[in-house]
């Protein structure tokens, strides 16, 4: 399943708010959408998510319906992304078995 990262910039006066909202979104904020885990970014963005989508109509929907609507978001930047890390992200949390090298 691809991987996406979601970039956020956030309004200093919202920080703490609208971290603890990103903290509560759902596994699957949207149908065809696995949040994998978020991070805090130090420089140009200030908040991160990885998400597993298997389209990017469904990264859009999410990021249209669900990141742009967080209050204290004044920036969003996704790229499209594809592993290669030493096991598959397949939920928040979750992980399978390492991969062969």
């Amino acid at each position: 399943m691809p991987e996406y990262l979601v970039l956020m910039k956030l309004n200093p006066g919202k920080i703490v708010d609208t971290l603890s909202d990103i903290r509560k979104l759902d596994e699957k904020p949207v149908a065809g959408v696995d949040l994998c885990y978020s991070i805090n970014i130090f420089g140009s963005w200030d908040v991160g998510m990885w998400i597993n989508a298997e389209n990017s109509s469904e990264v859009l929907e999410f990021v249209q319906k669900k990141v742009k609507n967080l209050n204290g978001v004044t920036d969003v930047y996704t790229v499209p992304t594809f592993p290669h890390g030493n096991s598959i992200k397949t939920g928040k949390n979750l992980e399978k078995a390492p991969l062969e090298t």
